[in-house]
């Protein structure tokens, strides 16, 4: 009878010290690419574990929800909070009216500028002139809009 054998074959890199080590970065809002770049082990070994292991699982989807809340607090209050990630706190709405009144006031057309040059090069259709039986374009479309 022979003793087994100890110590051959690959080792396990994702050994429970690595896996605590990997939901603490996660849970801390570093992104799981990075985590395991950190840590040296493969980015799919704890997706891989993940499946394997439902206990794990279930606590790196908690991890994950901590870690995006994480990362959503680090952005600062400004328009994109406001109009991405939805915070109506008062200082992402300031910077979103801002921003808003700053674009329509450079979209807005000036004096000097004639109304065909403001519509985005769409010019008016004269009925005036159009006769019916007659074959014009810009008659049929405006007959068909």
């Amino acid at each position: 009878m022979t003793a087994p054998r100890r110590g051959r074959g690959r080792p396990t890199v994702f050994e429970p010290p690595t896996q605590t080590a990997y939901l603490d970065l996660v849970r801390h809002g570093v992104r799981l690419g990075e985590a395991a770049e950190r840590l040296g082990i493969s980015r799919a070994a704890p997706t891989r574990h993940a499946r394997t292991n439902p206990e794990f699982a279930t606590l790196l989807e908690k991890a994950k929800a901590v870690g995006a809340k994480v990362r959503r607090e680090g952005v600062p209050h400004d328009e994109y909070r406001y109009n991405v990630l939805g915070c109506r706190c008062p200082d992402c709405g300031l910077a979103a009216r801002v921003g808003r009144t700053a674009r329509r006031a450079e979209a807005a057309p000036t004096a000097d500028e004639s109304p065909a040059e403001t519509a985005g090069d769409v010019h008016p259709i004269r009925l005036e002139t159009a006769e019916v039986g007659k074959s014009s374009t810009s008659f049929l479309l405006a007959r068909a809009s």
